[in-house]
């Protein structure tokens, strides 16, 4: 397989890649399917934590999206303006769909997808970009 450069993609693919992910967290099959598996960062991941694993990549995955979202998290936790993007992060963190984040959030669905999900995506995939590109 190919390996994916970060600049291979718009940046509306990498939100699609990163909220397609998100929503296959439990999944680790899905996770060593995705093309953000392929990921040179996550290929080394897999091989030095989880050689000889079932699934490697979608473990290691797995691994980096949950630490992109607690530094996101805990980098926005102290701002008032970010608050629902930071308690939909931690939904999704928790295991929880947008269905059920937007029962904890006490939101309908489609706004807490039209406005939270969208710019929680964006932070995430920023934070994604910065740690996969600081470890070239």
């Amino acid at each position: 397989m190919r390996e994916i450069k970060e600049g291979s993609w718009p940046s509306v693919v990498w939100q699609q890649r990163v909220g397609e992910a998100l929503r296959n967290l439990p999944d680790r099959s899905a996770l060593s399917r995705s093309p953000l598996a392929r990921l040179s960062y996550v290929e080394r991941l897999a091989i030095e934590r989880y050689n000889g694993r079932l699934m490697a990549k979608g473990l290691a995955l797995r691994e980096v999206l949950g630490g992109c979202v607690e530094r996101v998290v805990g980098d926005i936790a102290n701002e008032p303006a970010l608050r629902r993007e930071r308690e939909y992060l931690e939904s999704l963190r928790d295991g929880l769909s947008c269905k059920e984040a937007s029962k904890r959030l006490g939101l309908s669905r489609e706004h807490v997808s039209r406005v939270y999900r969208r710019r929680a995506l964006q932070l995430l995939t920023e934070e994604f970009l910065c740690l996969t590109k600081r470890s070239h």
